[in-house]
């Protein structure tokens, strides 16, 4: 498998020159196509005594012009990148709700890189968990102030039986067949562990036969929950690329997340490799 084409967000967070620089690294190890995309979508303004005497209107224009500067910004942004890469290239620029338009233009491409910082407003930008859960791509997802690229180095695979998890990897494959080394990790009850060892046995046999030097493991479960042992995992590896299935459930119209995600989202500072 490979990368034909690639989308990276664009925006002025910490993260965002590792992220295009790896998008762009990746698009030229692929001969990829890669699209930038920004989005912006004007705040709207809250309603109090003040503004609805008549501030409403010329707040939210002021605040359509502010978008405006940040999607041209962010333009320039992605542009000085690719200046002189030879990369083919193209931009995409909206205004919207950051997720949804973003899982709407997804279908472009094989991956979607994005940041992942929660502080980030959902107006400027597509909240991870949003996207993932909503979006027929896999999300290749950036950590706060991110530095190194996600490849050449141990990643971890956290193994959970499931389409999600089968997705994951086999999207990955073209990022795990450059690391340096591979785990792949089920963490599960006491009484499984045989069966686990099995299955996560055959993910690793898969990944060799697809040029990916893999080993597996399966870890009982602690006191502690999935998700801090799978952080615990990533720590002790010093992987810097996490890959999983993303689980959660649709409730009144949003998604509420599984332990695991919700906790490689909130905490890892590795990059992640998510989809569902």
């Amino acid at each position: 498998m490979t990368y034909a084409s690639l989308m990276v967000y664009v925006d002025d967070e910490a993260d965002n020159v590792a992220r295009i620089g790896f998008a762009r690294d990746l698009a030229a190890i692929h001969d990829a196509t890669l699209i930038g995309m920004a989005v912006s979508e004007p705040e709207p303004p809250l309603v109090d005594a003040y503004v609805a005497g008549g501030m409403a209107g010329e707040i939210l224009a002021l605040r359509r012009d502010q978008a405006d500067g940040e999607l041209s910004a962010a333009k320039a942004r992605f542009m000085a990148a690719m200046k002189d890469t030879g990369i083919r290239h193209e931009w995409r620029a909206e205004t919207g709700y950051p997720a949804s338009c973003v899982a709407r233009h997804a279908r472009a491409a094989d991956l979607i890189l994005v940041g992942r910082d929660a502080g980030r407003s959902p107006y400027r930008a597509p909240d991870a968990g949003d996207l993932i859960m909503n979006v027929g791509r896999p999300v290749l997802i950036a950590p706060p102030r991110a530095l190194a690229a996600p490849v050449d180095g141990v990643a971890l695979v956290a193994w959970k039986e499931g389409r999600e998890a089968q997705r994951a990897v086999a999207a990955a494959l073209p990022l795990l067949r450059q690391a340096r080394e591979v785990q792949v990790v089920e963490i599960c009850a006491s009484a499984d562990v045989a069966a686990a060892a099995a299955r996560t046995a055959d993910v690793a046999e898969w990944l060799n036969r697809h040029g990916v030097a893999a080993e597996s493991e399966a870890r009982p479960r602690d006191e502690r929950p999935a998700g801090d042992r799978i952080l615990a995992c990533v720590e002790q590896t010093g992987a810097n690329l996490v890959v999983a299935g993303a689980w959660g459930h649709s409730r009144m119209r949003e998604w509420v997340l599984g332990g695991v995600t919700q906790a490689l989202l909130n905490r890892s500072q590795s990059w992640l490799m998510l989809s569902h």
